[in-house]
């Protein structure tokens, strides 16, 4: 019983130092809180980030891509990574995008899409044909705002749109799939049969478009 006291003293001293609460656990925040577009919007501020995720889990600065300044939530942990982009720079204001492309990533997109979906998976989950765009030199092709009133299309209520960055899996023949010179391409070409086994997602992103406005 002295032992146990003398631990729950410890604790509670430990818990003074840290403005009367013991330090979050790593997972703290709900699977909930890593969904896009979630309750993303174009209205989200530094400050409503900073508030959901804890301040020292949001850095302000240059994105890796070289974009202009944005922030990074959870910089050091690609299991929360996610990079957010601002239309305004100087103050960061009116939210563009989130991106998240860790593979090992908690986050989750519309009907649990995420980093490593197939293709096969996705064209499933949208129950609808959608079209994306052809892949580039480096294997990189999209889908934005091309879901065809599918199940992965804005629903009402949200107030971002969700895409996706797709790959091309290594070692994909030559031939069997669109070159970027084709910006909409449907996913049923059947010029392209193999895509299902061939494509996968590598990012999953919640974004706006000021042309709403």
């Amino acid at each position: 019983m002295r032992r146990l006291a003398l631990l729950l003293g410890v604790l509670a001293v430990a818990a003074c130092q840290h403005g009367g609460s013991l330090p979050a656990a790593k997972n703290a925040l709900p699977d909930s809180a890593f969904v896009l577009p979630g309750a993303f919007s174009e209205q989200t501020t530094v400050a409503d980030l900073q508030a959901q995720f804890g301040a020292s889990n949001v850095k302000i600065g240059a994105l890796p891509d070289g974009s202009d300044s944005g922030a990074v939530l959870f910089p050091d942990d690609p299991t929360r990574r996610a990079y957010v982009r601002f239309y305004d720079d100087a103050p960061l204001d009116h939210l563009a995008s989130v991106t998240v492309n860790d593979p090992e990533s908690r986050w989750t997109g519309k009907l649990g899409v995420k980093v490593g979906t197939s293709f096969a998976e996705l064209r499933e989950k949208n129950g609808e044909k959608f079209w994306f765009a052809g892949f580039n030199a480096r294997h990189e092709g999209n889908v934005r705002d091309k879901w065809n009133a599918g199940a992965l299309d804005v629903a009402e209520g949200e107030a971002l749109y969700f895409g996706v960055d797709l790959r091309l899996r290594d070692a994909t023949p030559a031939g069997s799939y669109p070159s970027d010179d084709e910006q909409e391409v449907s996913c049923e070409d059947s010029r392209y049969p193999k895509l299902g086994d061939f494509v996968v997602v590598s990012a999953i992103i919640a974004w706006s478009s000021l042309d709403d406005e």
